[in-house]
């Protein structure tokens, strides 16, 4: 296991993953043989079974886990913060699937999902402008080319079309295009406060549910 890998197991303070791996018996997550073929296509690597699978990975644990095993890797030191790299926040990418090949090159895969709320520029213009302080506009001159290269995709029902695309770094692109995997929603409800009709309104007394 590479030590960038070994360190973002190591920050990883998510505690909905340690209870979903505990309430399914897998502590480690592992990709559907299916998935793993669609992110291997969808961004043009071939990702192995023994990927590191993380979920609602903090952007701030990713630099640093990359600061730690490629720029000054002592534990515990304080480091400069003057680029803003690790902010206030706990912004995240909703996946992360990490592995080394057989170069020594580490790849991250980041995924953005959206099921039933829209994505939002402002949002995606807030992570672009992160992921462009983290891996600067290349993805590679913060670190050497050969140790570590990023990728950022979406994940939805129906692939946006009002997203401006045009905020993201060129790392991101694959064949020109940001990689876009569908995702499956099947059954849903939303529910909702309304009025005798069934209206929307956030004061009424009533409430009732509709497919979306």
């Amino acid at each position: 296991m590479s030590t960038l890998i070994e360190n973002l197991r190591r920050l990883n303070r998510k505690e909905r993953f340690f209870l979903i791996g505990m309430a399914l018996g897998k502590p480690d997550f592992g990709l559907d043989a299916a998935f793993r073929e669609r992110l291997s296509a969808g961004f043009g690597v071939a990702v192995p079974d023994t990927a590191f699978v993380a979920m609602d990975y903090h952007l701030n644990w990713i630099y640093a886990a990359a600061a730690l095993a490629f720029g000054t890797p002592i534990r515990g030191a304080v480091h400069d913060n003057a680029s803003g790299a690790i902010d206030g926040t706990q912004e995240d990418v909703d996946l992360l699937v990490a592995f080394e090949d057989d170069s020594g090159l580490n790849h991250l895969i980041m995924l953005e999902a959206k099921g039933v709320t829209p994505y939002s520029n402002r949002q995606f213009e807030h992570k672009m402008s992160r992921l462009r302080t983290i891996f600067r506009e290349n993805g590679s001159s913060r670190w050497p080319q050969t140790q570590i290269r990023p990728y950022f995709g979406l994940a939805s029902p129906r692939n946006p079309v009002k997203l401006r695309r045009c905020l993201c770094p060129d790392w991101l692109r694959v064949n020109g295009q940001i990689p876009w995997l569908k995702m499956t929603l099947q059954g849903k409800l939303t529910v909702f406060r309304c009025d005798e009709e069934g209206r929307p309104n956030k004061e009424s007394a009533f409430w009732t549910t509709r497919p979306g």
